[in-house]
């Protein structure tokens, strides 16, 4: 074998890989960042990885229904805990970001099964026929830094 055309081959291989992460992480468009941050949120919640969650909300987070950050994390854990099987449906998904901030509407149908406050939540979610509204902000200069400022649904006082 030829080692010399094994060695081009495995550089030009790394060199694709290095552009192909490049473009990935910078060249991705601010509507592109905002979905992916969106999935990773829904994630967060379908799993109750109020670590993942926490870092998402934005420090300054705050919403129509009074809730800081740290209440709505502290909500979240309550009515959500007793879920042992939680998948958040999502349909009808519009984005709009330009540089640094983004708004995310989208339809979220419960689904699962458990104790607790489950069935009210499931009950109370499900019959909702307007969207949530995410607000989306980049403070910082990664594409990785999106956070929720505030979330939204007209019919929830």
């Amino acid at each position: 074998m030829n080692t010399s055309l094994i060695v081009r081959s495995l550089l030009a291989l790394l060199l694709i890989v290095v552009f192909w992460l490049t473009w990935w992480v910078f060249g991705r468009s601010p509507e592109a960042q905002v979905r992916a941050a969106q999935a990773n949120l829904i994630e967060a919640v379908e799993d109750r990885d109020w670590d993942e969650v926490e870092e998402l909300l934005a420090d300054n987070y705050t919403d129509a229904y009074g809730h800081t950050r740290a209440s709505a994390l502290q909500d979240g854990r309550k009515y959500l805990s007793g879920f042992f099987t939680l998948t958040l449906k999502t349909d009808q998904t519009t984005i709009r970001a330009a540089k640094g901030q983004g708004m995310v509407s989208m339809m979220i149908r419960l689904e699962g099964n458990g104790a607790g406050y489950s069935q009210m939540v499931l009950g109370h979610v499900n019959q909702l026929t307007e969207p949530w509204i995410f607000h989306w902000s980049n403070p910082g200069r990664w594409p990785w830094d999106w956070q929720v400022n505030m979330i939204h649904n007209d019919q929830v006082r």
